[in-house]
């Protein structure tokens, strides 16, 4: 069975909680690692984090400990694991319809059930043992492609989910320069209107002396008028300018 982690036989359904990983790294421990023990983050890590987002720690850590701490080759290790992963779930896809005649079971009581059959079915015991196993790790296999699939789903979403995050703070960001583009017009009208009631204000008191200039001016003449009107009104007395 592949349900076999470190030297040590269990049962399929003990291990049902745990999130499924890549069987290549089962067993790996990051205590001793160089990489997971560093102070500072690896940029190589950070870069496989980035791009296998759905991938445990653990196993990115691995994968570069397998290839000497090289991110092109730990990438490529990580990408041929993801490729048998998918080989190994249409596999397992076909087992299934093998095993339960061309009708994989699509629940719990389908699969008791067709263990049952496999069991009932077999010709003694060590045959019964290799039915139960080819059952079970065709159970376990299904349902690490389904917790795969699952996963993968998931990561769509959450990205699609930020893309659309992205969208709209960018849109945000748009109207927000807009806003402070409006608003900078506006302060440099303000600021053009302040200087031009500075210069009307220093040329108040010009027009204010220009005003009491005509004023005066004004008083003068009406004073020259009447002195000519009242000397034309008094007899005998003529304008010398009209002979």
């Amino acid at each position: 069975m592949s349900a076999v982690y470190c030297g040590t036989k269990r049962s399929y359904f003990d291990d049902i909680p745990s999130p499924p990983s890549s069987k290549r790294f089962r067993c790996f421990s990051p205590s001793n690692s160089p990489i997971w023990s560093s102070p500072s983050p690896s940029p190589s890590l950070d870069q496989l984090r980035t791009s296998f987002p759905h991938l445990e720690l653990t196993v990115l850590v691995k994968a570069l400990e397998e290839n000497g701490s090289d991110l092109n080759a730990a990438m490529k290790s990580l990408y041929s694991m993801a490729a048998a992963e998918e080989k190994e779930a249409e596999e397992s896809s076909a087992e299934t319809d093998a095993v339960s005649g061309g009708n994989p079971p699509t629940s719990g009581d389908d699969w008791v059930e067709l263990l049952v059959r496999e069991v009932l079915q077999s010709s003694g015991t060590d045959d019964a043992k290799v039915r139960a196993a080819r059952v079970l790790e065709a159970l376990e296999k299904m349902l690490s492609a389904r917790a795969r699939e699952e996963a993968a789903k998931k990561f769509q979403e959450e990205k699609v989910e930020v893309q659309q995050q992205v969208e709209a703070l960018v849109k945000d960001n748009t109207v927000l320069k807009r806003g402070v583009a409006i608003q900078h017009e506006r302060q440099k009208a303000f600021e053009d209107a302040n200087q031009q009631l500075e210069l009307l204000k220093q040329l108040i008191p010009q027009y204010q002396e220009k005003l009491r200039t005509l004023e005066v001016n004004n008083y003068a003449l009406r004073m020259q008028l009447q002195q000519v009107e009242h000397g034309n009104s008094m007899p005998g007395r003529f304008n010398p300018d009209v002979f």
